[in-house]
C-alpha cells in the first residue's frame, strides 16, 4: 500500500472508530467503558476488586478485555487500557498507576526441599520461564549481583518449564514445578494464602502499569470515575 493509501486507511479507520464509539455511548447514556488490560493485572488485581467499583457506580457498564496486545485506541472499541510498559506510546495519554517489582516465588514445599534461602540457591532450582520475557532471569541475576550466565537456559531444564504468560507461571510454581519470576504486588494473594513464598529479593521491573486513553477523552465522566477509583485503591493521589 502506498503512503497515501496508508494515510487514507488510517484516517478512515479513525473516523469510523469515533462514530462507533459515539453511537455506543449514546445507547448507554455515556456510561459505558470498554477496558483492555494485560491479563496478569486483570486476573490478579482488577477483577477481584471490580465489584466495589460497580457498587459505587451502578450507572457505569464496564466491558473488560484481558489481552497482552496493545489495544488500538483509535480504530478499536476500547476506551481505556491498562498497559504494561514504559509509558512511551504515541498519540495517547498515559499515566503510571502501579509500580512493579520482579520477584522469584516458589511453592513452600519446593523452597523447603531445595533449601532456597539466598539468591545463589536459585542456581540449583528449576526455573520457570515465560516465553515473551526470555531474558528476565538473567536480568534479575545481574540485579542481585550474581553471574547472569548461571541463569541462562540450561540443557537439563525440562521443556515444560517454559510457559506462555505470567498467570501460567504462577500456577506452575504453585504446583511445585519450579521457581517463577513474577510481579509484586500482583502476587500478594498467593503470598497471603501461602500458596507461594518469596525466595529472593524483588527488583524494579522493566515496565510498569499505565492507565492509557485518548487525550481528547480524559474528561469523560465514566473514565474520570474509573481513574479516581484506581488511584484510591492503589493509594495514589486524585
Amino acid at each position: 500500500m502506498s503512503a497515501a493509501g496508508r494515510l487514507l486507511a488510517s484516517t478512515t479507520g479513525r473516523a469510523f472508530g469515533d462514530l462507533a464509539r459515539a453511537l455506543a455511548r449514546q445507547g448507554a447514556g455515556s456510561q459505558r467503558l470498554r477496558v483492555s488490560a494485560v491479563p496478569i493485572f486483570a486476573s490478579h488485581w482488577l477483577l477481584p476488586r471490580l465489584g466495589q467499583f460497580l457498587a459505587a457506580h451502578p450507572r457505569i457498564e464496564l466491558q473488560v478485555e484481558a489481552s497482552p496486545r496493545l489495544a488500538d485506541m483509535e480504530t478499536g472499541m476500547v476506551d481505556v487500557a491498562l498497559r504494561y510498559g514504559d509509558g512511551q506510546w504515541p498519540d495517547v495519554s498515559a499515566e503510571m498507576i502501579m509500580e512493579l517489582r520482579a520477584v522469584p516465588v516458589a511453592a513452600p514445599s519446593l523452597a523447603r526441599r531445595l533449601k532456597l534461602r539466598t539468591p545463589a540457591d536459585l542456581l540449583r532450582a528449576p526455573l520457570i520461564r515465560v516465553s515473551p520475557f526470555g531474558t528476565s532471569w538473567t536480568d534479575w541475576a545481574k540485579g542481585v549481583g550474581l553471574d547472569p550466565a548461571g541463569f541462562e537456559r540450561r540443557r537439563d531444564e525440562p521443556k515444560g518449564l517454559q510457559v506462555d504468560g505470567m498467570g501460567q507461571s504462577l500456577r506452575a510454581a504453585a504446583h511445585g514445578l519450579g521457581v517463577a519470576l513474577v510481579f509484586d504486588p500482583l502476587v500478594d494473594s498467593e503470598i497471603r494464602s501461602r500458596a507461594l513464598v518469596r525466595v529472593g529479593p524483588g527488583l524494579p521491573a522493566r515496565g510498569q502499569v499505565w492507565l492509557v486513553c485518548r487525550p481528547r477523552e480524559r474528561g469523560l465522566p465514566a473514565l474520570r470515575a474509573l481513574r479516581r477509583w484506581l488511584l484510591a485503591e492503589l493509594g495514589g493521589a486524585t
